[in-house]
């Protein structure tokens, strides 16, 4: 005996619960290292700057999406094209720059302010700084910016301030520093700046103090933070605020610096508004790229500072998330990627990765309007995308493993057909494949040969699962259950399968029990009877896994009609046998008795008589019994026959019996021969026994109807009588064997073979017999036959 048949399926049925007990510990044990990992990457990725252009890319780009609200309250003048072809070449006299701030004075403006570098006095009339610092003066409310500068090309910065007289005559100076990112992109700047001792306000927010706008007590943007001994004459900046551009440039109203000098611009224009005169032409060298921008078309420093003074404005904050707000940021989609992968199927956790980015996009986007923060999304991007790959991978990798172990088991068993050897060569994916491979096609083959081992079964067998539910049916239950409405037997319940079989000898007894389809292992089963009055034996045969719970159930239906029917003409055959052939015999013999008992007697006349009459009973009876076994046979001659000459003989036969009653026959006939296929003597002997009961049940003195007539394709034969007919519930047992009618019992002799042998002759020539009739009018006995092709005998 191969010690590897008996102890290797009794070891992996040892192992394998313990196996399945130390998958899900396995699979929590992966999950939570793999979250681990990842949260603890992203997390560090957040904090980092190492994904900071990326973060700003997407930033920009969400921020295309939106757009930002515009204060009418802004107005700038610019020094754009037309400027300059009309005026002259860049720079101009300061004097020009008096006359046209003249004109903003004189239509009201809330504050002006003079984005130019006016750090040097003018070289072509001193007068023009006077002229300017007067214009100024006469205004009240212009700012002037003020930058820091190489000094020299050292690379050392100095402040540079405007000239005493025009910085005397400002209300305020405020800086024009922007912070430009490592990309080269303007995003964000700082609302204060100095060296320690002296601040400075940024220009637009100078501009907005000089107009009397209330700000906040707390300025907005992040605090730069404190440091004990800051170096002595240190450059210092504060409230670092990201801009909210409101959109690409010419997003604020703008009217060109020579139309404002031609006086052109309507007082009402700038009447009310803070008013910020800068270049905006081509060239001038003071334009940056920004988000809204890009870099083939840079916004002028005017419109940003015009941007930054609308934040203010309208208190639209906007400052770069901290570390732990990004971090924060992250963690939250990624752990519930990871729960998602954990809990859900792979296509909804796919799903709601998919959902998850577009989340993070989505909160993003808004952020910047409802929080005022600025998130760096990338690294939570990257952990949603990488969560789904990652853990399918690993969970494929345990798929891949398990199986290919099974794999191997599967082929050192011998109880299932011959495997092909997994490939030991190629790389792991190529041994995977043909495990696969192999393992497909052994499936296959064994779903094959259940299949089709199933469909040969002749009885009508369903497969149902531990609840009655169908999950496979072979052609002989497709055969048996043709009648019902069903397109599929698939996912019906037994219950209502075999809704109307109940258990033979009731009516009310259904077959099945759900009961003991859920609560019993064992198998059982019952002899019943279906609504056609099939006789069945039904078996429920339960099916088990290797845990030994319950899994299916299989469900047998065996049609044993045939074999009760068989037993039903035995005992009848035995009665007739038994009683109505030994009946006759009996009174023969008594007879013959009786006349021995005196042999010099002669025999009396009405003895013999009496002798001949039971002897011709028993010849008849026989003489039936014989004719039905051979209708019975498959012993048929088959031969082309007119219906017609079929029906005059049998009327030959009968017209004896018919005169002695004073019967008239009437025969009809049609007018071209109805030729069928038919055995002569049978066929002609049913036509006979036909007429013969039409004779006997008729009243005398009147007619017998019969003939033969076209009936689509075939030919019609019917035989009426005028006889006491049969009531509904008679005709449904005529044709039985060794039935007769009471009333046939006391007017007429027989045993009941007559018509079930005419039941079966028609039956075996393709037809099938019928009878019309009601009580008081008579019967009509007709079947039809198909027409023979041949037109000649």
């Amino acid at each position: 005996m191969d010690p590897s048949r008996s102890t290797e399926p009794l070891t992996s049925q040892l192992l394998e619960p313990i196996v399945r007990a130390r998958r899900p510990r396995t699979r929590w044990l992966e999950w939570c290292l793999l979250a681990v990992l990842l949260l603890a990457a992203v997390v560090a990725l957040a904090c980092s700057r190492t994904l900071e252009r990326i973060d700003l890319a997407l930033n920009d780009q969400l921020a295309r999406l939106g757009q930002q609200a515009v204060s009418p309250d802004i107005v700038i003048v610019a020094i754009d094209d037309q400027s300059l072809n009309e005026v002259g070449r860049w720079p101009w006299r300061r004097a020009v720059h008096a006359a046209a701030l003249d004109r903003i004075t004189a239509a009201g403006p809330r504050a002006v302010g003079l984005d130019l570098i006016l750090v040097e006095p003018g070289l072509e009339d001193p007068l023009d700084d006077t002229l300017l610092a007067d214009a100024m003066a006469r205004n009240g409310k212009v700012v002037l910016p003020m930058v820091l500068m190489d000094a020299r090309g050292t690379g050392r910065l100095i402040r540079a301030s405007p000239v005493p007289e025009l910085a005397a005559s400002a209300v305020a100076t405020g800086h024009i520093h922007l912070e430009i990112d490592n990309d080269g992109i303007v995003r964000s700047t700082f609302l204060r700046e100095g060296d320690g001792q002296t601040w400075w306000d940024h220009f637009s927010l100078a501009v907005l103090r000089a107009g009397g706008f209330t700000l906040p007590a707390e300025l907005p943007g992040l605090r730069a933070p404190p440091t004990h001994q800051p170096s002595p004459g240190a450059w210092q900046r504060d409230h670092w605020i990201q801009i909210p551009f409101a959109g690409s440039a010419g997003s604020f109203a703008r009217v060109s610096y020579v139309d404002l000098l031609k006086g052109k611009v309507p007082a009402s224009q700038l009447a009310g508004k803070f008013v910020l005169v800068g270049a905006t032409a081509a060239g001038m060298g003071d334009a940056y790229a920004t988000p809204r921008s890009g870099q083939a078309e840079l916004m002028p420093g005017v419109e940003i500072a015009a941007n930054v003074m609308n934040a203010l404005l309208l208190d639209q904050r906007l400052v770069r998330a901290s570390a732990w707000q990004n971090a924060w940021f992250t963690v939250a989609p990624v752990a519930l990627a990871l729960l998602a992968v954990l809990l859900l199927a792979p296509t909804a956790s796919l799903l709601v990765s998919g959902a998850l980015l577009l989340g993070v996009l989505a909160a993003t986007a808004a952020a910047p309007t409802t929080m005022g923060l600025q998130f760096a999304p990338t690294a939570a991007l990257l952990g949603v995308l990488l969560t789904y790959p990652l853990w399918v991978w690993r969970r494929l990798r345990a798929a891949m493993g398990y199986l290919l172990e099974e794999f191997q088991r599967m082929e050192t068993r011998r109880e299932l057909p011959t495997m092909l050897p997994v490939a030991r060569t190629g790389d792991l994916l190529d041994r995977h494949i043909d495990a696969l491979q192999n393992a497909s096609a052994q499936l296959r083959n064994l779903n094959r040969f259940v299949s089709e081992t199933l469909n040969s079964l002749p009885d009508a067998t369903l497969i149902a699962d531990a609840n009655g539910q169908v999950l496979a049916a072979n052609q002989a239950a497709h055969r048996y259950f043709s009648d019902r409405p069903l397109t599929r037997l698939r996912g019906h319940h037994l219950r209502e399968l075999l809704e109307g079989v109940y258990r033979a000898g009731t009516a009310q007894q259904p077959v099945f029990d759900a009961d003991r389809l859920t609560g019993e292992s064992q198998p059982w089963g019952a002899e019943a009877r279906d609504a056609a009055g099939r006789d069945l034996l039904v078996r429920f045969v339960p099916c088990f896994n290797t845990d030994g719970q319950t899994t299916s159930w299989i469900t047998s239906l065996v049609d044993i009609t045939p074999i009760r029917e068989t037993e039903r003409q035995r005992d009848v055959a035995l009665r007739f046998i038994s009683h109505d052939m030994r009946s006759p015999q009996s009174s023969i013999l008594a007879l013959l008795a009786l006349q021995r008992l005196d042999p010099e007697k002669p025999v009396p006349p009405d003895t013999l008589e009496r002798i001949e009459r039971h002897a011709r009973r028993t010849l008849d009876l026989a003489e039936e019994f014989v004719q039905l076994a051979r209708a019975e046979s498959s012993a048929y001659q088959m031969g082309t026959a007119d219906l017609a000459d079929l029906l005059d003989d049998a009327v030959d036969e009968v017209w004896p019996q018919a005169q002695a009653r004073g019967l008239r026959i009437e025969v009809h006939r049609p007018e071209e021969p109805a030729l069928c296929e038919a055995d002569r003597g049978l066929l002609t002997r049913a036509l006979t026994n036909l007429l013969s009961n039409a004779v006997k049940y008729t009243a005398a003195h009147t007619t017998v109807s019969c003939g033969v007539q076209r009936a689509g394709s075939g030919w019609r034969v019917f035989i009426t009588d005028q006889g006491p007919g049969m009531t509904a519930e008679e005709q449904l047992r005529l044709f039985r064997q060794f039935t007769r009618l009471e009333r046939e019992q006391r007017t007429t002799q027989g045993v009941g073979l007559g018509l079930a042998f005419v039941r079966t002759v028609v039956e075996r020539h393709g037809g099938h017999i019928q009878v019309s009739s009601e009580p008081g009018r008579g019967s009509t006995f007709h079947f039809t036959l198909a027409a023979s092709e041949s037109r000649a005998f």
